[in-house]
């Protein structure tokens, strides 16, 4: 079917057109399913133990980070599993008014605020709908030790501790989420980031011992326990245990519109939750002066023939993989020096948030997947401006973006569109990084 007969997510769904992506190893096991009352009871009697030891060193001037921990890509940045039915959907997933001792963790004024994203609430003749506060549910979490640092300082000088929670609206009707999302910044201090990240790997090795997790995807154990299981459950007291209104710094949203041809993205800094204050930011590499917006239009053909408005003037710019025509007309040394733009937009060493603009790092992996590399022959291996993992704490096979061409265009980072999950290339190497930070400066007792 061509691309321009797909009416949306929920159609694809029900044709049976999209299918999930692989959840991982653990997926062997899915007939092993957790007890919830013995799992439940088990995990609140550990976790309660581990969570008040680790809170006591952190809060009696001691360090937390002394003490090697094995960690994995999946324990700093966890994809939910989306939910079977309505049901699972308020039990398993967290809600916008759920809240901890530092308040709920997306409060409707900031929702009106930022402005709603597109969804499958009612829409005007010829619009799209936008997406009830009711609706919204975290799909994802990640731990990021030093936002936006290019070079990240081993002591955590000058570093922006974080949190960060991914929402979206997952339909009722089991056809997955809406493809839109919203992007929440909590700020948190080093001993915070490392008790709840160790709270993380602890219920990890206690569901699966040391068994790699593989690639980024649905958490293999959450897909495996459901939930209900004590993995999901760990994670949510962690999510609403640190994060909150009162350290809600930044939100930036993502929203699907022409009937999943186009997307726009904007973010915000939050100046006060409670009464809903915000401010547009500036997006980095777009002209001055009309720099808090920025759209992409994929085009209405099988391949994209896209375009970015306002478009970047970052040096390093792929948007010729945007447009199957645009790279056609280019010579050999031009689509290899925008292949290696690509690259470089991937690297968290070399482009990180404050220096390029959202709908580069959107399309870096379907223009890699889709264009440059299956039309071109361009490839990563061996180009030096490619990021690789340091093959001790993670490696190279699980490096992989999760990402397919089945259905509408998948520009997401890590979130989900439909029931297809979007990983791209930059999100996983984000991980991989924050793996390599923390098992190196923070959990290696330097």
């Amino acid at each position: 079917m061509p691309i321009f007969e797909i009416p949306s997510v929920r159609a694809l769904f029900c044709a049976g057109l999209v299918a999930g992506a692989a959840l991982g190893p653990l997926l062997a096991c899915t007939g092993d399913t957790t007890a919830e009352g013995d799992d439940e009871l088990r995990r609140k009697k550990d976790a309660g133990s581990d969570a008040n030891a680790a809170d006591a060193k952190a809060n009696d001037g001691s360090t937390a980070d002394a003490g090697a921990v094995d960690l994995q890509l999946a324990d700093v940045a966890i994809l939910f599993p989306l939910p079977k039915n309505a049901t699972e959907s308020r039990t398993g997933l967290l809600g916008g008014t759920a809240a901890g001792p530092r308040g709920p963790l997306l409060p409707e004024s900031v929702y009106n605020a930022v402005g709603k994203i597109a969804g499958d609430g009612p829409a005007p003749v010829g619009g799209t709908g936008t997406a009830p506060y009711a609706n919204l549910r975290v799909v994802a979490l990640r731990v990021d030790p030093c936002f936006a640092a290019l070079a990240p300082s081993p002591h955590g000088d000058g570093c922006k501790n974080q949190l960060r929670l991914v929402f979206q609206e997952v339909l009722a009707d089991g056809s997955g989420a809406f493809d839109s999302a919203l992007h929440v910044f909590y700020s948190i201090t080093r001993e915070e980031l490392t008790t709840l990240t160790r709270a993380i790997v602890t219920e990890r090795q206690r569901s699966a011992g040391g068994q790699r997790l593989g690639a980024l995807g649905p958490h293999p154990i959450m897909v495996r326990q459901g939930l209900a299981g004590s993995m999901a459950t760990a994670v949510r007291d962690l999510a609403i245990k640190y994060a909150g209104s009162q350290n809600l710094t930044r939100v930036t949203t993502m929203s699907s519109g022409n009937t999943g041809f186009s997307w726009a993205f904007a973010g915000f800094d939050v100046q006060n939750a409670t009464s809903g204050t915000v401010t547009p930011m500036h997006i980095p590499t777009l002209p001055s002066g009309n720099d808090t917006a920025q759209t992409f239009f994929r085009g209405f053909g099988r391949d994209p023939q896209g375009n970015a408005s306002p478009a970047t003037t970052s040096a390093d710019n792929l948007m010729a993989f945007g447009d199957v025509d645009e790279a056609t007309a280019l010579t050999p040394a031009q689509r290899a020096a925008a292949y290696d733009a690509l690259l470089r937009v991937e690297h968290p060493a070399k482009h990180s948030p404050d220096t390029i603009d959202c709908v580069s790092c959107h399309l870096a992996t379907p223009g890699a997947k889709l264009v440059a590399e299956p039309k071109f022959g361009l490839s990563r291996a061996g180009n030096p401006n490619a990021f690789a993992p340091d093959g001790t704490f993670v490696r190279a096979s699980e490096m992989t973006p999760s990402f397919d061409d089945a259905g509408s265009l998948n520009v997401h980072a890590f979130s989900y569109n439909g029931v297809r999950p979007g990983i791209n290339q930059r999100t996983v190497n984000e991980a991989a990084a924050v793996v390599h930070y923390l098992a190196t400066n923070v959990f290696a007792g330097r």
